[in-house]
């Protein structure tokens, strides 16, 4: 995951972050944990990350509910997708490995099965 982070906030952050003894990697899987633990209430995710927000407008607040439903349609597609092709559950031991290891294990297994590897 990349984020592009202004450099002055960055250091401060993780200024911040190492005095609360977390790493970056650490925040952000803390703050993705937090998302899932308030995907049924957008409002109280956003109040919690940005108490200083202003209160969404009517419009805003469906916009987000037809954004919120789109991406519940496509989760719910692509678990058919899945289904119909018969496309196994991501093992759970791989959703800790970086981009790069992922790709390093996914080259092996192929070069395994290609009879290039032992």
């Amino acid at each position: 995951m990349n984020a592009r982070i202004d450099a002055n906030l960055k250091a401060s952050g993780d200024a911040a972050l190492a005095a609360a003894g977390l790493t970056p990697t650490q925040a952000v899987r803390m703050l993705w944990s937090l998302a899932v633990r308030y995907q049924d209430e957008p409002e109280k995710l956003r109040t919690t990350l940005d108490p200083d927000s202003a209160e969404p407008s009517a419009d805003e607040l469906a916009e987000r509910q037809r954004k919120a439903a789109a991406y519940h349609r496509c989760l719910s597609l692509w678990q058919d997708v899945r289904t119909t092709m018969n496309i196994a559950e991501q093992d759970p031991e791989c959703n800790e490995l970086s981009d790069r290891e992922y790709t390093d294990l996914l080259r092996d297994e192929h070069f395994r099965e290609k009879g290039y590897l032992l």
